[in-house]
């Protein structure tokens, strides 16, 4: 027992000498650097000022569609579609001379729906007449239809408006994923079939394009549903006499499909008649800030440059002897949401976008239209987070580093005196499903509304929580 003692004894000795050696190296080494060579470390909070700023437009090409009319409860949305449709080049009608078009039916698949799928919803078509898309420009979502269809009654091609049920679908399909999909067939004019069936440009989309302009699908009836649509085609139904002999009484029955898709353009326009009233209204609640897509309502969040330089002037002192470094800035964004249990797509309206992208003011526009990636010095990608307190409590936020956009920003030979962001829904593309690979990110297309806690907020307000230290430059450049 004593002898285990001892040992015990004996290793505490050991172990404390061992220790006194490696505290006695790391002074010295400490001591060796005069006081202008240390490193300051300081941390500080900042304060964030937050607004809501009206979005007119987005530029996009979209792989989906909106179509209808609805209340957002965050304004009412007005959707339309302006397409063209893929060219099958080389094709050629089968004994064209002899076939006769029976008709042309306009199809809308979709899978989900806004608002209310008991509500009637009317869709009228008409055909562009004035000029077509061009597949190289950028078109807002609010371009004017009138550049490219006249309205005139000549341009009138459904036979009168359509009216249909979103959810009592009157036809169905398979997706190519092999899930079923809801269909509206729209038959066409007998005078467009006719026309449309002449049309044998089949050399280039480009010749194509000139014979066919291509189609303007709107809602002129209802406010209560908007439609999420996947896909649109165009089938032409045919038939002429078999060409063999022993069969002349015979009628052979033909369908060709035209279709909208990623080699051609389409626009998806998005009106928000009541947008002025109420942003006013939303302006007056300070202790919430709202982001409302599609391109309708984003919260400005600005950072005042001038009074993080000056604090940290403050604390190390003149910044021409130092180099600075923001080692940690963290934003966090509350969102106020309740979970709903409910899957049905008009009670999800106030559900919060699941990637929500903070963007420079000023380089929004040229970030979505170069199709460029989030960075840590432009656009920073924050996805829905949430955590649990200790009483079960669910809170959800996203969070933002903006660590190297600030040491960007103050090592600049041009300082701004403040730094305004958007909150930016996005849609986000992957590499595959198992992926997390950003392959794109996009303005988000579907109905949704983010709530937020306000930089003024009363009881929350936003904030700015900074570590920064400066590295003495003549020591920096020496070493």
């Amino acid at each position: 027992m004593k002898l285990n003692q001892y040992i015990y004894t004996l290793l505490f000795i050991c172990i404390a000498l061992v220790s006194s050696c490696q505290n006695d190296v790391l002074n010295a080494g400490a001591s060796t650097l005069g006081t202008e060579d240390h490193i300051s470390v300081k941390s500080d909070t900042f304060s964030v000022s937050s607004s809501l700023q009206e979005c007119t437009a987005i530029y996009l090409t979209p792989d989906s569609f909106l179509l209808g009319e609805c209340d957002t409860h965050f304004g009412t949305i007005k959707a339309d579609i302006l397409t063209q449709f893929a060219c099958p080049e080389g094709y050629k009608y089968p004994y064209a001379d002899r076939a006769t078009v029976d008709s042309v039916v306009l199809r809308l698949y979709y899978k989900n729906w806004y608002g209310d799928g008991l509500a009637p919803l009317g869709i009228s078509v008409y055909e562009m007449d004035r000029s077509t898309l061009d597949y190289e420009s950028r078109y807002p979502s609010d371009t004017a239809i009138t550049s490219f269809c006249s309205m005139e009654d000549s341009t009138y091609i459904s036979r009168q408006s359509h009216i249909c049920f979103a959810g009592v679908p009157t036809d169905s399909a398979y997706s190519s994923d092999n899930t079923p999909i809801s269909c509206i067939s729209i038959k066409l004019s007998d005078a467009f079939a006719k026309r449309f069936f002449k049309v044998q440009d089949f050399k280039s989309q480009e010749e194509f394009n000139h014979a066919f302009k291509g189609l303007y699908i709107v809602s002129d009836f209802g406010g209560s549903t908007v439609l999420y649509v996947k896909h649109i085609d165009l089938s032409v139904y045919y038939h002429f006499p078999s060409p063999r002999p022993e069969q002349q009484d015979s009628i052979i029955r033909n369908t060709k499909t035209f279709y909208a898709n990623s080699e051609v353009r389409q626009i998806n326009r998005y009106i928000y008649p009541d947008r002025e009233q109420v942003l006013q209204e939303l302006q007056q609640k300070t202790d919430t800030n709202y982001i409302v897509s599609p391109a309708n309502i984003y919260t400005r969040l600005s950072v005042s440059m001038y009074a993080i330089y000056e604090q940290i002037k403050q604390q190390l002192g003149d910044p021409d002897n130092y180099r600075v470094y923001v080692n940690k800035a963290n934003l966090t964004v509350d969102v106020l949401h309740n979970d709903s249990t409910s899957s049905r797509p008009r009670d999800q309206w106030n559900v919060p976008a699941s990637y929500m992208l903070l963007v420079q003011e000023e380089k929004m526009e040229s970030f979505f239209a170069n199709n460029e990636l989030p960075s840590d010095t432009l656009a920073i990608l924050g996805a829905l987070s949430s955590s649990v307190d200790t009483l079960g409590n669910i809170s959800y936020f996203y969070s933002y580093d903006l660590s190297a956009l600030l040491t960007k920003q103050l090592r600049s030979n041009a300082l701004v005196d403040e730094l305004d962001f958007l909150l930016v829904p996005v849609a986000v593309g992957t590499a595959s499903s198992t992926s997390s690979t950003i392959t794109s990110v996009k303005p988000l297309q579907t109905i949704s509304t983010t709530h937020i806690r306000s930089a003024n907020n009363s009881s929350q307000p936003m904030d700015l929580e900074l570590v920064y230290s400066g590295f003495n430059k003549m020591w920096t450049t020496s070493k």
